[in-house]
């Protein structure tokens, strides 16, 4: 094959080779769309699209090319916007068209009163992260510097204002057959507080014996997470009280009358249910505090927990923020401790200078993806396998880093 200067088909590889191949095309496409972005520029300049009666650039682009107009409008706009960065990255084949239009879409809505400067320094810290992320890690990151440019813009006083009253709505609704339908919202705060009780609570079933997982959709599990969250507030002890006793219902029922699993019985709130509705709320109220003591071993984190204390654990939420892969935007609660020094074969100590927080899905790569972890001066490093990084230069995950603040 080298003597004829032909190359290999595709399944002739082997698996380094291919991997390589395709990371190679992957920059290959990825310059060749910069140079494409050059024309469309080019073409925006001169006038082209009523030049050849369409509308505009974009118009040119759906008529001549067949894109569709969201795609044409994207192009159009990386093309006309002024971020060297990106550009350059994108030639580079260091990101993608669509880490691009992440990239320009949120630029595009920076405040005039922001400078040059800045606008520049958020340009780089976006493209650094495209670089090791995903485009929705991308967009993420967009997203919180939307939020805080929208703080930043605000007066002091409305901010605390703004702090001192929180927006949560909860609307609800009662359907004919008796179940409960609500809309709403809460601000950030009351936000993270729900999402930290629904990961504990909505995690998915363990896989049957035949290697099948759980049934339950995330919408099912979070809606069990939601009612799990119901029942311990009904029990607490601050819970408001009325007619001097706390949120309950009243049901007289002939015990014969129970066990009969028909008929119907009304409550004290004028409810009616089936004998074996009820008899499955008094079962769940015997279960619940099975279920409850339950949620201690989920939130215990099963083996990692018995290698990291729980106050370890904090101390390297504080330092990673969450999941240390390059472009992983996972928090500190999706993650569990790794040894970087491994503690069964390589005598590997459970401290804090030899643990770094990883997620499920990217410990795999550690074993099976050709990855290592370092920690240098407390920053953990991930350095690529030789077909990403022929050099493995160690990465640091920038996906957590918080926006870039205004020196006072």
């Amino acid at each position: 094959m080298a003597e004829t200067g032909q190359t290999a088909a595709a399944w002739q590889l082997s698996d380094e080779e291919l991997a390589a191949a395709l990371c190679s095309s992957e920059k290959a496409m990825r310059a060749a769309y910069a140079h494409h972005l050059d024309l469309v520029a080019e073409a925006d300049r001169r006038g082209l699209g009523p030049a050849t009666g369409y509308r505009d650039t974009a118009g040119f682009l759906v008529g001549s090319q067949g894109l569709s107009w969201d795609e044409a409008r994207t192009r159009v706009a990386i093309a006309t916007t002024d971020l060297p960065g990106v550009r350059t990255s994108l030639a580079a084949g260091e990101i993608g068209p669509e880490h691009a239009a992440e990239i320009v879409k949120v630029l595009r809505q920076a405040p005039p009163a922001l400078g040059i400067e800045r606008v520049a320094a958020h340009e780089e810290t976006l493209v650094e992260l495209a670089r090791q992320a995903t485009p929705s890690t991308v967009r993420k990151a967009g997203q919180r510097l939307l939020a805080y440019w929208d703080l930043e813009s605000q007066e002091p006083r409305d901010r605390e204002e703004g702090l001192a009253r929180p927006r949560r709505e909860f609307r609800y609704t009662w359907t004919r057959d008796g179940r409960m339908k609500f809309t709403g919202e809460f601000d950030a705060e009351t936000g993270h507080l729900a999402e930290d009780l629904f990961v504990p609570l909505a995690k998915p079933d363990a896989a049957d014996e035949h290697g099948h997982p759980g049934p339950r959709t995330l919408a099912e599990r979070q809606g069990d997470a939601v009612a799990a969250i119901f029942d311990l507030a009904a029990r607490a002890k601050g819970l408001p009280v009325r007619a001097g006793e706390r949120a309950v219902a009243t049901v007289t029922i002939p015990y014969a009358d129970l066990l009969r699993e028909s008929g119907l019985v009304t409550l004290d709130d004028g409810r009616t249910l089936t004998v074996s509705q009820l008899r499955k709320l008094l079962c769940d109220a015997k279960i619940y505090p099975a279920v409850l003591g339950g949620e201690g071993q989920v939130l215990d984190l099963g083996r990692s927990a018995r290698t990291a204390t729980p106050a370890q654990r904090r101390a390297l939420a504080i330092r990673d923020r969450g999941c240390t892969r390059p472009g992983c935007p996972r928090g500190p609660k999706w993650t569990t401790p790794h040894h970087v020094i491994w503690w069964a074969t390589q005598g590997g100590e459970t401290n804090i200078n030899d643990l770094a927080l990883v997620c499920e899905r990217c410990h795999q790569l550690i074993h099976h993806g050709g990855w290592d972890v370092r920690i240098h001066h407390d920053t953990v490093y991930w350095i690529p396998p030789v077909w990403q990084d022929s050099r493995r230069r160690p990465i640091r995950n920038t996906a957590h880093d918080p926006p870039q603040h205004q020196a006072a």
